[in-house]
C-alpha cells in the first residue's frame, strides 16, 4: 500500500504529457518525461486566426469576440490541438486578471475581457472586450468597427500535453492521431492584431522559445518556429518593434526579406560558396547588411502607408521599393483626387458611394431641421449648404459627367434621376429617415392600452379562445373517472392595406423643396397612424356587432354600467361587472380588474381630478377616501368626442385577457415605403403603405358607462 503510494507520487511530480500508442498493450495514456523534441510546458504562446466578431456594441463600447477553438495547427513538433472540454480550458486567470492589447504589446492595453465562457457545443471559446475610451484604445475599436482590424490572437500557456501516435485515438475518443493535444490549457490575454484573414498573407501562428534554430535558411521547421525566436536569430529586437508600431504581419515580412537578401547577398559574393556550408561569419556579415536594408526600407514604407491609412504588410512582403511604393500611393492619391473634385469633400474608409449617402442624407436633415449636429454623420456640413441642384450636379460630377454643371435644369433632372443613380439614392434615404424620425415621434394613445397580434399573410385568420376546465369530481368507489369536454370559441380576424402616394418633380429640383423628403414623408406617417387611432376607437365607441353576432357592449355581456357621471360609485360598478365575468362554460369567474380609464377630451380633466384626489370628489366630506387613486391609468383620445363626450369605458390589461386587437403583417407596426424612378413620368414616386387590422376579440376585458 506505501509502495503504491509512493509511486503514484513520483509520477504526479514528473511534467504532465502522455503518449497514447496504437500499439501499446492495453492503449491507456502513460506519463512520460518530456525531452527537447517535445512541446515543453508552462511557456506562453500565440495563435492568431480570422477576427470573428459576432456582435458590436458601440453604444457600450463592447465587441463579441470568438478567440479559441480546436482548429489544429501546424507546429515544429506535429500538429497541436487545445481541447475545449469543459476540464481543459481555464478560464479562472483571463476572468480575474485578463487583458486584451494590441499585437500583444503589453504596453497597449485597449480594453479588459468579460463574460469569458466556453461554449462546449461549438468548442470555441467566446469572450467579449470593452474597449478603454483613451486616444490609443479609441483608433483600434475604430478599426474594429470598419473591418481594417481583421486578426484576433490568444496568448496561453499549456500545463498538461497528451501525445497521440499515428492511428491511436486520445483519451476524450475525440481526436486521432497524430497529434499533440493540450489537455490543460490556460488563455492568458487576447489581443487585435493586424493580420488578414487570407491564410496565405498573415493568418498565422507562432510559439514563442520552443526550439533553438541553429539554421536561418527557409527550412518548414523555420517557417514554424516562433516569430520572436525568429527575431533573434536574425538579430532584430522583436519588444522594440512592436514599440515602435510594428505589426507582426509587418515584423514577419520583414524577417522574410532580411533571409531573402541574406541568401542573395552570400550568393554574389562567391558563386562557388553556393555549393558548400556558409560558415557563422559570412552569415551573421550577410544577415547585418540586410538587416540594415530592411530595418530602412520597412520603416519608410510604414511612416508612408500610415500617412494615408494603409496597410504597408503586403508591399513589405513582396520586396517592393520604397520609391514604387511611394508611386502607388501617389497614383491612388490622384484617382481619390480625381473623383472627389467637384465637390472636393474628402472622406475614406468605407465604401466611397455609401459614405456620400450617408453624409448628404444628413445634410439634407440638417438643413430641414430633423436631426442635430451632435447625431449627424462627420461628414455632413460638406453637404448642408448644397441646394437640391448643387447636390444633382455633384453626384453627376462623380459619377464621371464633367459639364455637369452646365447642364440646363431639365437636362440636369432628367440625368440625375435614373434608376441606379447616387442622387436618387440620397433622395431615396432622405424620405425613409423622415418617415422613421416622424414614427418615433408619433404619439397615438390606441397602443397604450389595446393588444397587438400578428397575420403572415391577408387571408382571414382564427383566434381562439379557450374555455376553463371542469372542476375535478371525487372518485366513486368503482374508481370511474368522468372525462371533461372543453369548449373553444373563434374569432377572425383579418390584415388589410391602407396606402396613399407622393412624389418629387424637377419642380421641387428647380425650387429646392426639401418639403417634399422631409415634411411629406412626415405628414403621411402621421396619416397612417392616425387610421389606425381611427379604427381603434371606432370599433370601441362605434359599438357593432362582433363574433357571437352581439353588439360589444351590450346587456347580454354584462359589460353596461348603469348610466352615470364618472365617480367612483360608477367606476366601482364598472369594476364589479369585470370582475365577475363568466369563462365560456360559464364555470370560471374571471376575476379580472380594469386598468385602463378611458375617455373623450371632453372628461379629461373630470377623469384627472377622480384619479389624482385623496378625498372622494363626490362625497360631501373630505374624510371620505377615493378608493381609485392612481389606480387607472388615464387615456384620453378626442376620436371619442365624435360619438359621444359623456361616455367613458374601462379596459383590463390584454396580457391578461382578449380586448381589442391590433393585428399587423408578420409584425411590422412600421409602415412601409416604396419608391420608383418612372419611365412614363419625369421624377420619383413613393408609395405608403400600412398593413394592419382591428378586431374586437373578447368582451369580457371591457365595459361601458354611457354617462349623463
Amino acid at each position: 500500500m506505501t509502495k503504491k503510494r509512493k509511486n503514484k507520487k513520483r509520477v504526479q511530480n514528473m511534467p504532465c504529457f502522455f503518449t497514447r500508442d496504437l500499439n501499446s498493450d492495453k492503449n491507456k495514456p502513460k506519463a512520460v518525461v518530456a525531452r527537447n523534441e517535445k512541446p515543453p510546458l508552462n511557456t506562453r504562446c500565440e495563435r492568431t486566426f480570422a477576427f470573428e466578431v459576432r456582435e458590436i456594441d458601440e453604444e457600450n463600447r463592447r465587441v463579441h469576440v470568438s478567440f479559441s477553438s480546436e482548429k489544429p495547427v501546424e507546429r515544429w513538433f506535429g500538429p497541436e490541438i487545445l481541447c475545449h472540454d469543459a476540464s481543459a480550458v481555464q478560464l479562472d486567470r483571463i476572468r480575474e486578471l485578463g487583458a486584451s492589447l494590441f499585437n500583444h504589446n503589453r504596453d497597449i492595453l485597449v480594453g479588459i475581457p468579460e463574460n469569458v465562457v466556453l461554449n462546449e457545443t461549438e468548442r470555441r471559446c467566446h469572450a467579449d472586450i470593452i474597449f478603454d475610451d483613451d486616444e490609443e484604445s479609441e483608433r483600434i475599436f475604430r478599426k474594429v468597427k470598419k473591418g481594417f482590424l481583421r486578426g484576433i490572437s490568444v496568448g496561453y500557456s499549456v500545463e498538461c500535453w497528451e501525445e497521440v501516435k499515428a492511428g491511436a485515438t486520445s483519451s476524450n475518443g475525440r481526436f486521432t492521431g497524430p497529434a499533440y493535444v493540450a489537455t490543460k490549457w490556460t488563455p492568458l490575454e487576447i489581443s487585435f492584431v493586424t493580420v488578414p484573414a487570407d491564410t496565405d498573407v498573415g493568418v498565422n501562428r507562432e510559439v514563442e522559445e520552443f526550439t533553438n534554430i541553429k539554421n536561418v535558411h527557409r527550412t518548414e521547421r523555420e517557417r514554424n518556429m516562433g516569430l520572436q525566436e525568429l527575431c533573434r536569430q536574425l538579430g532584430l529586437n522583436y519588444d522594440d518593434l512592436i514599440a515602435r508600431g510594428f505589426s507582426e504581419a509587418e515584423i514577419r515580412s520583414m524577417c522574410s526579406q532580411i533571409q531573402k537578401r541574406a541568401e542573395e547577398t552570400a550568393d554574389e559574393e562567391d558563386a562557388e560558396k553556393k555549393k558548400k556550408e556558409k560558415d557563422e561569419n559570412e552569415k551573421a556579415a550577410a544577415i547585418a547588411s540586410a538587416r540594415a536594408e530592411e530595418m530602412q526600407r520597412a520603416t519608410e514604407i510604414v511612416s508612408m502607408c500610415r500617412d494615408f491609412e494603409l496597410d504597408s504588410a503586403d508591399y513589405i512582403k513582396e520586396g517592393k521599393s520604397v520609391d514604387e511604393v511611394r508611386s502607388i500611393i501617389l497614383n491612388k492619391v490622384k484617382t481619390e483626387r480625381a473623383a472627389l473634385a467637384a465637390g472636393n469633400v474628402q472622406i475614406v474608409g468605407e465604401a466611397e458611394a455609401d459614405k456620400i449617402r450617408a453624409a448628404a442624407t444628413d445634410g439634407l436633415l440638417l438643413r430641414a431641421g430633423l436631426i442635430t449636429e451632435d447625431k449627424a454623420n462627420e461628414s455632413a456640413n460638406d453637404f448642408r449648404s448644397l441646394s437640391m441642384r448643387d447636390l444633382a450636379v455633384e453626384c453627376l460630377s462623380r459619377s464621371g459627367v464633367s459639364n455637369a454643371h452646365r447642364l440646363s435644369d431639365d437636362e440636369l433632372f432628367r440625368r440625375a434621376v435614373t434608376p441606379d443613380s447616387q442622387f436618387v439614392s440620397i433622395v431615396d434615404n432622405t424620405v425613409k429617415k423622415s418617415m422613421a424620425t416622424a414614427y418615433n415621434a408619433a404619439v397615438p394613445t390606441f397602443d397604450k392600452w389595446c393588444g397587438i397580434g400578428s397575420n403572415s399573410d391577408f387571408k382571414e385568420a382564427a383566434h381562439y379562445q379557450l374555455s376553463e376546465a371542469g372542476d375535478l369530481q371525487p372518485l366513486t368507489q368503482t374508481g370511474e373517472i368522468k372525462f371533461d369536454e372543453m369548449k373553444d370559441s373563434k374569432v377572425s380576424k383579418k390584415v388589410l392595406t391602407y396606402a396613399r402616394g407622393f412624389g418629387f418633380t424637377r419642380q421641387a429640383l428647380i425650387n429646392d423643396d426639401l418639403s417634399i423628403l422631409t415634411k411629406v414623408p412626415a405628414a403621411y406617417v402621421r396619416a397612417a397612424l392616425r387610421g389606425r387611432n381611427k379604427l381603434v376607437y371606432k370599433t370601441l365607441a362605434g359599438n357593432e356587432n362582433i363574433y357571437d353576432g352581439k353588439k360589444l357592449f351590450v346587456a347580454d355581456h354584462n359589460n353596461v354600467g348603469i348610466a352615470g357621471k364618472l365617480s367612483v360609485a360608477t367606476l366601482a360598478e364598472l369594476t364589479k361587472l369585470m370582475r365577475k365575468q363568466k369563462n365560456l362554460r360559464g364555470k370560471e369567474t374571471l376575476n379580472i380588474k380594469p386598468e385602463f380609464l378611458i375617455v373623450p377630451a371632453a372628461l379629461e380633466a373630470e377623469a384627472a381630478q377622480l384619479l389624482t384626489s385623496t378625498a372622494d370628489p363626490a362625497a360631501n366630506n373630505s374624510g371620505v377616501a377615493n378608493i381609485y387613486r392612481n389606480s387607472l391609468n388615464l387615456i384620453v383620445d378626442a376620436e371619442l368626442d365624435d360619438y359621444s363626450e359623456k361616455s367613458y369605458y374601462v379596459a383590463a390589461n390584454p396580457a391578461d385577457i382578449d380586448t381589442i386587437e391590433v393585428t399587423y403583417l408578420n409584425g411590422n407596426q412600421q409602415p412601409i415605403l416604396e419608391s420608383q424612378v418612372g419611365f412614363d413620368f419625369v421624377g420619383i414616386r413613393w408609395r405608403i403603405l400600412d398593413d394592419f387590422g382591428v378586431t374586437a376579440l373578447d368582451f369580457r376585458g371591457l365595459a361601458k358607462n354611457a354617462g349623463q
